[in-house]
């Protein structure tokens, strides 16, 4: 049978005089904090814009200076208007008029960021670099609630497991709102938490404050509701000790303590109600409720619609229940795996735990999981961060026999049989984050191969986000091509970043890209095609089809990981083939150049031909639809 131990409180107290990490664990963390800021930085600079990030930067600046919410209702201001509060000491111009009017979202967020009077890249790191001072505050918390839980090495494993997960600091390192509400999520369960052991005023207000900026983070932080009501039922049937002295005394003795865990946990969830209905108001600067239940019913409906998803070469729209574990299991270092597996089997075979703990670890969890394995919107990992500081957290227990667990004989191989385990798997994932950077976005570990395989079993916003521009850029550059083909997925155009190219069909917001007169000339030494993998695979097309036969071709190089680059140097089968995709999406003047360039390659080329002759058909017919 289980055994509980004392307060963590007191242990942790205990072991302080006792353990010589205890002295060394702050400036440690400080240290590994310091190694997640680095690696922030450096993707920072490499990294271009992601697909979401200008809208929300535009979005959050607009709030701050109108109190206005029309753009990009679908999420909740905070953490946009946190990323937009260092732009408001820059010079900056806005795209007022009629954009603002149509509330035209993604073509002010590409105006904002690209064309004004600050550069590009500054822009986005006064943006990006609020983001990761949150995740900053998520690992000190982590740190903090970890030695408390399990003493200096267990808190500095968890966090060095957060320091080198290349999805942290990817998603640390973006004006995108997943890295704010995991923060939010896991400071609210921490507060209940201590809430529970020590109840304080100061702990309620921290329990409501944390609780509704999850709220006015994102809307998926309403999964944190099953949640709160999972710990609170478990504390009130676990007769945890909630004593509220003004009431206590109100009660007959034999109903005593029950009447005070049910006074307890009805003050608390009142007072966390309103204390959350305040934050979310005020992010909305008092423009009222009405916009925060506008942005609601979007998520709603989008939850429920789905979202084109692809995963391990099929697609769908209404996801699959496996996605997000197929995804964590893929994209997380296999350091980390074993450390986590080793934690939860230290769970099932250690016997000294303390229940409550163990609750207030491993809820938040399942919950996320289960609810992540009946939603439709499989986009990305990203949604599934919100377990990750809490998964790391549980794994801090793993080393906690080193100290504590075992004695004797046994003692003298276990313990550096499991510090040999511990020190090789972070070993391996401080590896493994040093290989992947700047293209941490892209990462995937050693059982699919690799990010290079990545592409062939996840996309979006696991692997091809659009960040990639600077990293073709550099082989642009590397290469000596003047001018290539491009066919791209995102909002932030290649050309933004010194990509010159001649538009191929992809996906986005593109309309400049395909409006550009810019030709590959005859006479280049090579010609090389660089495709997005969103658009390889075709993810946002009606016909997944549109690129298959590229699929079979193997790319000459992988930048960023996110492009594939092909040389079509004197291919008139390639030429011929993009002179079709011109004609079947209705753009006649590219069709007509690339069908005449393969023709002077191979002057029987019949796909060239038919291309041409549908031209012809369409000039006669004007009313024709090209495709």
């Amino acid at each position: 049978m289980t055994k509980e131990l004392p307060s963590r409180r007191e242990a942790a107290g205990a072991a302080a005089g006792a353990d010589p990490w205890e002295v060394r664990a702050v400036p440690a963390a400080l240290a590994l904090l310091a190694a997640l800021f680095l690696q922030g930085l450096i993707f920072i600079g490499e990294s271009s814009q992601t697909s979401d990030e200008a809208a929300h930067i535009a979005a959050g600046y607009s709030y701050l200076k109108t109190a206005d919410f029309r753009l990009n209702p679908e999420h909740p201001p905070l953490i946009k208007e946190w990323a937009a509060l260092p732009l408001l000491f820059f010079d900056l111009q806005f795209p007022w008029g009629p954009l603002w009017n149509q509330a035209e979202e993604w073509n002010i967020g590409r105006i904002f960021v690209h064309e004004n009077r600050v550069p590009n890249d500054t822009i986005l790191l006064f943006g990006r670099l609020p983001i990761l001072l949150l995740s900053l505050v998520l690992g000190w918390f982590l740190f903090r609630w970890g030695r408390t839980l399990f003493g200096a090495r267990g808190a500095l494993l968890s966090l060095a497991l957060y320091v080198f997960d290349p999805n942290v600091v990817a998603h640390s390192s973006l004006v995108t709102t997943d890295l704010g509400v995991t923060l939010f999520m896991f400071l609210a369960v921490y507060a209940l938490w201590a809430w529970s052991e020590r109840p304080s005023p100061g702990l309620l207000l921290a329990c409501g404050l944390t609780v509704g900026g999850a709220f006015a983070s994102k809307f998926t932080s309403f999964w944190l509701l099953p949640i709160l009501v999972a710990l609170l039922t478990a504390l009130f049937a676990g007769r945890a000790p909630l004593p509220l002295r003004p009431w206590s005394r109100q009660v007959d003795a034999p109903a005593a303590p029950l009447a005070r865990r049910a006074a307890g946990l009805v003050l608390w969830a009142s007072c966390v109600a309103l204390l959350a209905f305040l934050v979310v108001a005020l992010t909305y600067a008092g423009a009222g409720i009405g916009s925060y239940l506008v942005g609601l019913a979007r998520g709603l409906r989008h939850s429920g619609v789905g979202h084109n998803a692809y995963l391990m070469g099929k697609y769908s729209e209404d996801g699959w229940w496996y996605y997000f574990l197929y995804a964590y299991l893929i994209k997380t270092p296999l350091g980390t795996l074993l450390i986590v597996a080793a934690s939860l089997l230290s769970l099932a075979l250690w016997r000294r735990i303390r229940l409550k703990d163990e609750l207030f670890l491993w809820i938040p969890i399942a919950l996320v999981v289960l609810i992540t394995c009946l939603w439709k919107v499989n986009i990305g990992l990203r949604h599934l961060l919100p377990i990750y500081p809490f998964l790391y957290l549980a794994a801090g227990r793993l080393v906690t026999p080193l100290r504590a667990g075992s004695s004797g004989a046994g003692r003298r191989w276990r313990a550096p049989l499991a510090a040999g385990f511990v020190v090789a798997c972070l070993g391996w994932n401080v590896i493994e984050a040093a290989r992947i950077a700047p293209y941490h976005l892209a990462y995937f570990n050693e059982l699919v191969g690799g990010p290079a395989n990545g592409h062939l079993h996840l996309l979006d916003s696991n692997l091809d986000w659009g960040q990639s521009s600077k990293a073709l850029r550099r082989y642009v550059e590397a290469e000596n091509l003047p001018l290539i083909y491009c066919a791209y997925s995102g909002n932030a155009d290649p050309w933004y970043y010194g990509v010159r190219y001649q538009y191929a069909p992809g996906s986005g917001n593109l309309d400049n890209a395909k409006q550009r007169p810019v030709r590959v000339p005859d006479g280049l030494p090579r010609e090389v095609l660089a495709v997005s993998a969103m658009v390889l695979h075709s993810v946002h097309f009606t016909d997944t089809e549109v690129w298959a036969p590229l699929r079979r071709q193997k790319p000459i190089a992988m930048p960023g990981y996110s492009f594939l680059v092909y040389d079509i140097t004197r291919n008139a089968e390639a030429h011929a083939y993009i002179a079709a995709l011109y004609l079947s999406f209705g753009m006649d003047d590219l069709a007509d150049y690339e069908a005449h360039r393969t023709l002077r390659l191979d002057p029987k080329n019949p796909v060239a031909l038919a291309v041409l002759d549908k031209l012809k058909e369409n000039i006669a017919r004007p009313d024709f639809p090209g495709g």
